[in-house]
């Protein structure tokens, strides 16, 4: 997080930001159908007692994924729009057991120990206070519960970290941060969570057209960043897998990884 923004600030991006594209990351293959969505129920093992709070839902596609195997799905965001669409996309589906809450993931307006599970997917790199995040999940869940992140995750070679993080926020200017696997073990154990599991996975490629599309990156900027991926040096354009066809990017990996805490 850049030291001129507080978390407050951050929300506030975010929230612009993410508003007048929600209907895009409802559409996303990625976020729709991305192998990690039945990892997280193969770690969690959630049973039909189960509740579990989706924090910063974004399209509803974990809480859609969670439905069918816990008793209540609480989906929360930021954004209501983000809120408006997922409930949207998850209706024909005929689920009953969702309900959904407009609140920011450092102040989650819960009860302590109101939770067996607590998910969150593709969204802490936009959290303002990270820290504040964790200790709100530890808080709502009840003992023994799980906290389970998947998301972009920090590379330990700080060289590749600021590639990493300058591309991704270069992109989406509400990015704050992605955090390496031993920094959330650190907010874990500052929430009282013990980490049972850290796990490296990949996220498909981002095609690169269509991932600068569903932000709506002005096009000066999507041009400027595309010329800078184009002039990397060797190990960047290998280790992020950057393709290139005709002069024009046509594809980039990012690093992620899952994290489950319990309590």
């Amino acid at each position: 997080m850049s030291e001129q923004q507080s978390p407050e600030a951050i929300q506030k991006m975010a929230h612009a930001q993410f508003a007048p594209v929600a209907s895009a990351y409802v559409a996303s293959t990625s976020h729709a159908h991305g192998g990690d969505l039945q990892r997280l129920i193969e770690l969690t093992r959630p049973t039909r007692t189960d509740i579990l709070l989706d924090v910063a839902t974004g399209g509803g596609h974990t809480a859609l994924a969670f439905a069918p195997h816990v008793g209540h799905v609480v989906a929360s965001d930021l954004t209501l729009s983000m809120l408006q669409e997922s409930r949207k996309h998850i209706a024909p589906q005929g689920y009953r057991n969702l309900s959904f809450c407009r609140a920011p993931a450092e102040a989650l307006p819960f009860a302590a120990s109101s939770f067996n599970i607590v998910s969150c997917r593709v969204a802490a790199h936009h959290f303002g206070d990270i820290r504040a995040f964790v200790r709100e999940a530890a808080r709502v869940l009840r003992p023994g519960g799980w906290l389970i992140v998947s998301d972009h995750i920090g590379i330990e070679d700080p060289d590749l970290d600021r590639f990493m993080d300058r591309f991704e926020r270069w992109r989406d200017p509400s990015h704050v941060r992605s955090y390496t696997f031993g920094e959330w073990r650190d907010f874990c154990e500052d929430a009282r969570l013990s980490v049972a599991l850290t796990e490296a996975y990949q996220w498909p490629h981002y095609e690169f057209p269509s991932w600068t599309a569903r932000i709506r990156m002005p096009e000066d900027e999507r041009a400027k960043l595309e010329q800078w991926l184009l002039d990397a040096e060797p190990r960047y354009r290998d280790y992020f897998q950057i393709t290139a066809e005709d002069g024009r990017v046509q594809s980039i990996r990012s690093t992620f990884g899952i994290v489950l805490a319990r309590k």
